[in-house]
């Protein structure tokens, strides 16, 4: 075969062989389903040893039609393709014949007769199946309706026609300390805020406690006008919403004045879980220094528009210290500092609110008249009151009895005698009461009997101002009758026996006359009726020279103490009427009643100088029984043995 001519094999044409008869040759037909490793094993070549070994190698199969079917021969898809190029594939790995063969799981045969109709086996697949949505909006999940969980409204309720609710938050578990991280961060993450004070001053709860105290209990029992009238909260208060000073010296006042020891001042600490007393006692002590600072400030130039609007804050200042030395007792002589203080500033600079002016003027000269009559003269305490002394402005309406009435000019009149006789009696002068001394008190006594309380009627102050005149008098009369250094020393005693009423309302007392005849009960009509005699009373010791005159003005005084009310306001005005009728009382029965006003007064006013005035009220009495009538007669000097020097207003 020439190499130019194609095999009948790869071209697949049926061309009769060289040399032989094309009719000796069967029919040559590919077979589809041959393989092809059969369809390369048929080979050609030349002459007849190629015819015989075709014969042997090429297997001729015969059908029914005399056909022969020649296996099909395909080509190869890449004609480059080397058999040195093929490897053998990896082996598979053959179990070990030793080996141990593994468990199998035996399934579990199912309960039950076995189907009919065999389940078909779930394939697990990625897909899982959805149950019931929890992430609806508000509104489908009330109607029960399906969401599609449009965002930022739902679409099923827009096309309803409904209004769409929006969603429920997505709250995610979290644990107790992620929650509390969380929370941490969100305060650190917080704007921080400063809420000022709507006063300046009241800042903390004590403040308020201060605050409360001063506006429902001390502006009341400061005044003896009520509630409707209150110019410790009209005028005060209204300034020291503007003026930080007088903040502070009002809430340190009103620190100073509650008793945590009584019921009210434990009801304070009960009624407040935030407060302490420690926090209290700070808190009290820091209003008090700072409103020091701020009065010790320098005033500044009288030009100065600012000047005149701080003067009157400045006087309530001196005014709240001069009440905090009164509630807390002090015994050291400090209210006479602020006292001086105010008439060094007033004759310099008045405030300019008349109203105001009127309202201090008064309250600070109460004080200082009432200062008589404890101050012991002597260079290191300079006297305040004065004979001549008028006010700046009418002073009116009046509050106080005694300023605007001129009352209290008599006492001082009579404090300048009692220091001249004092003086006599240091020197040993004889008489110790001259004839200018007698023929002045005449005339202040004539000046007391004209005086004339004018109060509306129904007001308490009207009776007060009777028992301010009758104690006008007793300390005049007790003034120009000294003890006498040549007068016996014998105590005169009464017994029981002899004691007459002197008024419906007062206790009986003794008296240096014995009583009338007919008073006395006979022999016939107390032979056998006569009850047994009771236990007799201490005997009474009174000075020499007794006159019985004190005696019944110190009854009809202490009837009118009796007549008050304790909760009525004029118990401020009654503890300097108790110092001057306490001192000339010789009787147990008459110092009992004191007391009992003495305390009636603590109690309404709170203030602890009412204990320093019982005090030497106690001293005194003590001295009666001793017979002791010089120091009896100077209450002034005993009190300053006492080492108590203190308002007794």
């Amino acid at each position: 075969m020439d190499t130019g001519q194609l095999s009948p094999i790869s071209t697949e044409l049926e061309i009769a062989p060289v040399g032989v008869a094309a009719s000796s040759v069967p029919t040559m037909i590919h077979s589809a389903t041959s393989s092809c490793a059969e369809s390369w094993s048929t080979s050609y070549s030349d002459g007849a040893e190629a015819s015989e070994e075709a014969d042997h190698d090429v297997s001729w199969e015969k059908n029914s039609d005399d056909v022969l079917t020649v296996p099909k021969i395909e080509p190869l898809e890449d004609d480059g393709f080397h058999m040195d190029a093929v490897k053998e594939a990896p082996r598979t790995p053959m179990p070990e014949p030793n080996a141990a063969a593994a468990p199998q799981t035996k399934m579990k045969r199912p309960r039950g007769r076995p189907r009919k109709h065999p389940l078909t086996p779930q394939v697990a697949t990625n897909k899982v199946a959805k149950g019931r949505s929890k992430t609806g909006c508000i509104t489908c999940r009330k109607r029960k309706k399906k969401c599609d969980e449009a965002k930022p409204r739902c679409l099923n309720c827009e096309k309803n026609a409904v209004v769409c609710e929006g969603y429920h938050e997505k709250t995610i578990w979290k644990s107790g300390k992620e929650k509390a991280e969380e929370e941490r961060q969100k305060r650190h993450s917080l704007p921080h805020i400063t809420l000022q004070p709507i006063f300046q001053g009241v800042e903390t709860p004590e403040d308020m406690v201060f605050l409360n105290h001063y506006i429902h209990h001390l502006s009341g029992v400061l005044t003896v006008e009520g509630q409707h009238k209150n110019a410790f909260k009209d005028m005060l208060l209204q300034m020291a919403v503007e003026h930080r000073g007088l903040m502070h010296s009002i809430l340190s006042v009103a620190s100073r004045h509650i008793d945590y020891d009584t019921p009210y001042g434990i009801k304070i600490l009960g009624s407040n879980p935030k407060i302490t007393l420690n926090s209290l006692l700070t808190r009290s002590q820091f209003h008090h220094n700072a409103a020091m600072e701020k009065l010790c400030e320098p005033v500044g130039n009288e030009n100065d528009p600012k000047h005149k609007t701080s003067l009157s804050p400045r006087y309530g200042q001196m005014l709240c210290l001069l009440l905090q030395t009164l509630a807390e007792g002090n015994p050291n002589g400090e209210h006479r500092v602020h006292l001086q203080a105010y008439k060094n500033l007033i004759q310099q600079s008045p405030p300019p609110d008349n109203a105001f002016l009127i309202f201090i003027t008064e309250f600070f000269q109460y004080r200082v008249f009432a200062d008589e009559l404890i101050r012991y003269p002597d260079m290191r305490t300079p006297r305040l009151a004065t004979e001549d002394w008028e006010p700046w402005l009418e002073i009116q309406p009046p509050r106080l009895i005694g300023v605007a009435d001129g009352l209290f000019h008599y006492l001082a009149q009579i404090t300048t005698i009692r220091n001249a006789i004092r003086a006599n009696m240091a020197a040993e002068v004889d008489p110790v009461v001259d004839y200018t001394s007698l023929y002045r008190a005449a005339e202040i006594d004539s000046a007391i009997r004209e005086w004339t309380p004018h109060w509306p009627p129904g007001d308490s102050r009207d009776r007060v101002g009777l028992l301010y005149k009758q104690m006008m008098w007793v300390y005049l009369f007790r003034t120009i009758y000294p003890p006498s250094s040549n007068s016996p020393s014998a105590l005169f005693t009464q017994p029981a026996t002899s004691i007459i009423p002197l008024s419906p309302t007062s206790q009986p007392h003794s008296a240096r006359t014995p009583p009338s005849s007919s008073d006395r009960p006979t022999s016939s009509h107390t032979s056998h009726t006569t009850p047994p005699r009771a236990e007799s009373p201490p005997p009474i010791r009174y000075p020499p020279h007794h006159d019985h005159r004190i005696t019944i003005a110190v009854d009809e005084s202490l009837a009118i103490l009796d007549s008050f009310k304790p909760s009525d306001p004029v118990q401020t005005l009654l503890l300097v009427p108790c110092l001057v009728i306490g001192c000339a009382c010789f009787a147990p029965a008459q110092r009992d009643r004191v007391r009992t006003a003495i305390r009636t007064v603590r109690g309404y006013t709170g203030l602890r100088n009412c204990d320093r005035v019982g005090e030497v009220l106690e001293e005194v009495w003590r001295l009666m029984e001793r017979g002791d009538w010089t120091r009896v007669w100077d209450w002034q000097g005993v009190a300053r043995s006492m080492g108590l020097d203190f308002s007794c207003a």
